[in-house]
């Protein structure tokens, strides 16, 4: 999995940010709030580049993993609803979303860098023990927030190699998959705040991520 992005240090007070930015790949990712949940498209290349970014934020616990999704999605519905950029990060930086709008405020052009991430960081689908998350003090799970326009996810580095895992899916397997069956057919990923089903989470961002793939944009 390779994924171009710049690199930079940002300072806001005392605090200073490592931000990844995921440089533009396609217009093909589009995500936005469309009040009863957040929905996502992508075609097959931003679909690549979002299971490398998965796998980059799961390997990167004292980055940003920024992705400019209102920029590159091309020109805007003034009817749909509005788009949303896309931050992951692990949650032992303990960032509060709340911050991001000065972060963002103070990125300038970095410094350009290829991640390149094997394909074995994600594992294989049989080898996730779902059972684990039963368990008590189990934490490794997304967490869903919003702030300054953009989605926020946090998790730990498990947790974004076990959805990372559903994510690359997305370009490996929907392809074929979508050939295969008639059309009208759908294939998606769906994501939930802490693995469960709430309408919104306690500060109101939806808590259901629907993830689709198209090939047609």
């Amino acid at each position: 999995m390779k994924l171009r992005t710049t690199v930079q240090r940002v300072r806001v007070g005392r605090d200073e940010y490592r931000v990844v930015t995921a440089a533009p790949r396609t217009p093909g990712a589009v995500l936005y709030d469309d009040s009863w949940s957040l929905q996502m498209v992508v075609d097959r290349p931003a679909a690549a580049g979002l299971a490398a970014a998965w796998a980059l934020a799961a390997r990167s616990p004292r980055s940003l993993i920024h992705l400019p999704l209102r920029a590159t999605a091309g020109p805007a519905d003034p009817f749909a609803p509005d788009r949303l950029d896309l931050v992951l990060l692990h949650h032992s930086l303990g960032f509060p979303p709340s911050r991001w709008k000065a972060v963002r405020g103070r990125l300038r052009t970095g410094r350009p860098h290829t991640a390149d991430i094997p394909d074995s960081d994600f594992p294989a689908e049989d080898a996730i023990d779902h059972r684990r998350r039963g368990f008590a003090g189990w934490r490794d799970e997304l967490r869903f927030a919003s702030a300054a326009r953009t989605l926020f996810l946090t998790g730990s580095a498990t947790a974004f190699r076990w959805t990372g895992a559903w994510i690359r899916s997305l370009s490996t397997e929907a392809p074929a998959a979508l050939t295969r069956y008639p059309p009208g057919s759908h294939y998606c990923v769906t994501l939930r705040h802490e693995s469960t089903d709430p309408y919104r989470t306690a500060k109101g961002t939806p808590g259901l991520l629907h993830i689709e793939y198209t090939s047609k944009r």
